[in-house]
């Protein structure tokens, strides 16, 4: 049974999901995981792990995690602490502590130091996928929102470019295709399909460099609400076509 929540539905809290993907890097291949789960007392955690590989052999590895809690007046979700942590070749880290009290967040780039004010809600690199999915359920085709990055506050901009069968191995996904959208300058191109019918589940990613390196990351296998992700087969979507 589908887990379905179409465009219009009005569901604030999102749906807690794991989900593993096939992956390249450039010419390496890679595997990538994604989740996001929520406790009894309605705290989100959010990880992603992407493992490159050659020859069998572990290469790298970039964890990323964010914890959000939701705001007592507001039951806005906002995040407590962000981390990425890449270990192995291209060995690197930074860490956001968010303090909404203080109106103040840390973050930790390697050895450097920032402080940053929060005067207005703002996002990290992964609760970014939220406030993206809170504004699709509110109808937006142009997505804008501050988020950190890097030790400094910066506009995030996506862009919807409509919607989109996607045929994978679990079969075929209804997604919305959006873009983020970056400085005319930005050699970075960064494209994601998201599933209209499992709540906005990542299907698929390409993110490429003017070089033609960068990651793409195509969905292997999920579950949504404890529910096995599944898409329709191509004689299903020939069936609904005939009639």
């Amino acid at each position: 049974m589908l887990f379905i929540l179409p465009y219009s539905a009005a569901a604030d809290t999102p749906s807690p999901f794991t989900a593993e993907y096939e992956a390249r890097y450039g010419g390496f291949k890679a595997s990538a995981e994604r989740s996001l789960q929520i406790s009894d007392n309605g705290q989100v955690e959010m990880n992603t792990m992407l493992r490159l590989k050659m020859l069998g052999k572990t290469l790298s590895t970039i964890k990323e995690k964010s914890v959000l809690t939701a705001d007592i007046r507001s039951g806005e979700l906002k995040p407590v602490t962000y981390s990425f942590i890449q270990s192995g070749i291209g060995k690197r880290s930074r860490h956001i502590a968010f303090d909404w009290e203080a109106g103040q967040a840390k973050a930790e780039i390697g050895n450097e130091q920032y402080e940053i004010p929060l005067e207005l809600p703002v996002a990290n690199n992964l609760s970014a996928y939220l406030e993206v999915r809170n504004q699709l359920l509110a109808g937006e085709t142009e997505i804008i929102f501050p988020a950190i990055d890097k030790g400094k506050i910066e506009e995030y901009h996506f862009r919807v470019l409509g919607e989109e069968d996607i045929a994978t191995s679990l079969g075929l996904f209804r997604t919305v295709k959006i873009e983020r959208v970056r400085e005319p300058e930005s050699k970075r191109s960064t494209i994601m399909w998201l599933a209209l019918d499992w709540d906005f589940l990542l299907v698929k990613l390409e993110q490429l460099e003017q070089n033609s390196r960068g990651i793409k990351l195509e969905l292997r296998q999920a579950r949504v609400m404890d529910t096995s992700v599944t898409g329709k087969s191509q004689k299903q979507t020939e069936s609904v076509s005939e009639l």
